[in-house]
C-alpha cells in the first residue's frame, strides 16, 4: 500500500521540433489514484493538468478555442513478454480535450485547465500508456506502472491511495466532473506546491476500520506531514482524531506548507488502534518550491520520478532536448542551477481559469464585445488620477445566460475595477454552455478596457 505515486507526465518538456514547422506538444501532467469500488474491481481516476499558456488558440466569434487529441490506454501488465497487442488492452479512451477561453492575453504563467477520467478495473498490476498525435510527425507517447490495490475483499484495515488537491469546497452539483461524496475536488497532478500555492489540500478513504477499534465505536486517525524517508511528524503539520468506525470513512483536509523549505515531502496516513498500533498505513509524495523558506543552497531537480530524492533536495531547470529523438532519456537528465538563476524558476500554481466542463455548446455573447464595451462609464476617480487600463473580470454564466458572481483577476483602481463588475453583470448578456440537452453554469473570464474616450 506505500507505493510511490509519482506519476507525473511532462509532456511539454519534450520539444520533438525536428524542423523549424514541428509542433510542440503542450505540457501535461498526468496523476491516478484508486479506491474501493465493489468485491470485483477498484475504482480508478486519472487526472489531467494542461497548461493553459502551452496551447494554441484558435479566435472565434466571441472565444479562443484549442483542441488537443489524447489516447489513454490501460494494458495488462500480467506477461511482460506481450507486445502491446489487444490482448493486453482493458481499456482505451481517444478523446479530443477542447478549451476556451475570453482573451488568451490574459492567461498567466501556471494556469491550467483540468480533467479527470473515471474507470473500474479489476485490481492488479497495469501499464498506462499516453500518446499524444502532433500535426505532421509522429504521435508523442509516455507510459507508466500502475498498481491498483483490491479493497473489496479486505477483512483488515485499509487505506485508499491519497489525492493531492488544490482545493476541495463542500458541493452539491452531482453533474461537476470533480464532484465526490458532497465535494468538489480539484486534483494537483503536478504534486507540486509551495509559493503562491501554498494549501495541500488531501483526500483520502479508510476502509473496515472496525479492525482497529477494538471493541469500541471508535478508531484513531493519524494523518503528518515529514521529510521524505524520515516517518516522523513536522510540527505544526499534524492531526490525530478520534473517528466513528464505518464501512468507509473518508478523509479530507488541509495542510498550509508555506513554512516549508524547497524539497520532497510525504504526507502520511494511519489508521491505529487504542494502543497507537499502526494497522494500516499509505503515504503520498509530493515536492514543494519556496524561495522565501530555503536556505542559500544550490539546487537540482530530479525529473525521472522513480529516483530517490536524496537528502538536500533543491530544483533544477529541465534540460531542453530539441532535435533529439531520445527525449525520455533526455528528460530525465539533470542539471545543477546556480543561486543567481533560482530567482526566475517559478512553479505552477494550480488553478483554473474556467470552470471544466464537457461541454457541447459554450457560453455565447449575444451581441458584440465593442457594443458592451460602449456602456463602460470612465469613472471620475480614475480621471482625477489618471488610472487607465484593461480589468479582467472572471464570472458565471449561469443557465439564463446572465453573468453573477463577478470577481476581479486583474485590477487597475480608480472605481475601474467596480465599473468593470457593473458592465458585466448589468450588461452582458450570454446564450448558456449546453451539457448534453441542458443549460449548465459555466465559468469565464473577460477583460474591460477602462479609458477615457
Amino acid at each position: 500500500m506505500n507505493r510511490p505515486c509519482y506519476v507525473t507526465f511532462l509532456l511539454g518538456l519534450l520539444l520533438l521540433a525536428t524542423s523549424s514547422k514541428a509542433q510542440q506538444a503542450p505540457q501535461i501532467d498526468i496523476d491516478y489514484a484508486s479506491f474501493a469500488y465493489d468485491e470485483q474491481e477498484s475504482l480508478v481516476e486519472l487526472y489531467m493538468a494542461i497548461e493553459a499558456g502551452s496551447l494554441a488558440y484558435e479566435e472565434g466569434d466571441s472565444l479562443y478555442t484549442s483542441s488537443i487529441p489524447l489516447e489513454l490506454s490501460l494494458l495488462s501488465s500480467s506477461d511482460t513478454d506481450l507486445d502491446a497487442s489487444a490482448e493486453r488492452v482493458v481499456w482505451e479512451q481517444e478523446m479530443d480535450l477542447q478549451f476556451a477561453v475570453m482573451d488568451p492575453s490574459v492567461i498567466t504563467e501556471g494556469q491550467v485547465f483540468l480533467r479527470q477520467v473515471r474507470l473500474t478495473v479489476v485490481p492488479g498490476e497495469y501499464e498506462l500508456q499516453i500518446a499524444m498525435p502532433l500535426s505532421g510527425q509522429d504521435p508523442v507517447q509516455a507510459s507508466r506502472d500502475v498498481i491498483i490495490p483490491e479493497y473489496g475483499q479486505q477483512e483488515s484495515c485499509a487505506i485508499s491511495d491519497i489525492t493531492l488537491a488544490s482545493r476541495i469546497t463542500h458541493s452539491e452539483n452531482r453533474d461537476d466532473p470533480f464532484y465526490k461524496n458532497g465535494l468538489q475536488i480539484r486534483p494537483n497532478a503536478s504534486q507540486l506546491y509551495g509559493e503562491g500555492a501554498a494549501n495541500l489540500f488531501y483526500y483520502a478513504e479508510a476502509y473496515t476500520t472496525a479492525c482497529a477499534a477494538s471493541g469500541t465505536d471508535e478508531y484513531t486517525m493519524w494523518i503528518y506531514v515529514s521529510k521524505e524517508g524520515k516517518p516522523v511528524p513536522i510540527t505544526g503539520l499534524e492531526k490525530r482524531s478520534r473517528r466513528a468506525v464505518r464501512p468507509t470513512d473518508v478523509l479530507v483536509g488541509r495542510f498550509d506548507l508555506s513554512a516549508l523549505a524547497s524539497g520532497i515531502y510525504s504526507l502520511r496516513t494511519a489508521v491505529l488502534d487504542n494502543t497507537d498500533e499502526s494497522k494500516v498505513e499509505q503515504t503520498r509524495k509530493f515536492r514543494v518550491f519556496n524561495p522565501a523558506a530555503d536556505s542559500a543552497q544550490p539546487a537540482v531537480f530530479y525529473m525521472n520520478n522513480n529516483a530517490e530524492f536524496p537528502e538536500g533536495f533543491a530544483w533544477q531547470r529541465p534540460v531542453q532536448c530539441s532535435g533529439t529523438s531520445d527525449w525520455w532519456r533526455c528528460l530525465h537528465t539533470k542539471t545543477v542551477v546556480d543561486n543567481a538563476e533560482q530567482e526566475s524558476i517559478r512553479i505552477r500554481h494550480v488553478e483554473d481559469i474556467k470552470a471544466v466542463r464537457f461541454l457541447h455548446e459554450r457560453p455565447e455573447l449575444i451581441g458584440s464585445r465593442r457594443r458592451l464595451l460602449r456602456e463602460v462609464k470612465y469613472p471620475e476617480s480614475a480621471r482625477r488620477a489618471g488610472i487607465e487600463g484593461q480589468v479582467v473580470v472572471q464570472f458565471t454564466v449561469d443557465e439564463e445566460g446572465n453573468a453573477r458572481d463577478a470577481v476581479i483577476l486583474e485590477g487597475v483602481g480608480g472605481g475601474c475595477d467596480e465599473e468593470a463588475i457593473r458592465v458585466i453583470t448589468e450588461h452582458a448578456r450570454f446564450k448558456p454552455g449546453i451539457s448534453g440537452e441542458i443549460a449548465v453554469p459555466v465559468r469565464m473570464s473577460m477583460p474591460i478596457r477602462c479609458k477615457p474616450r
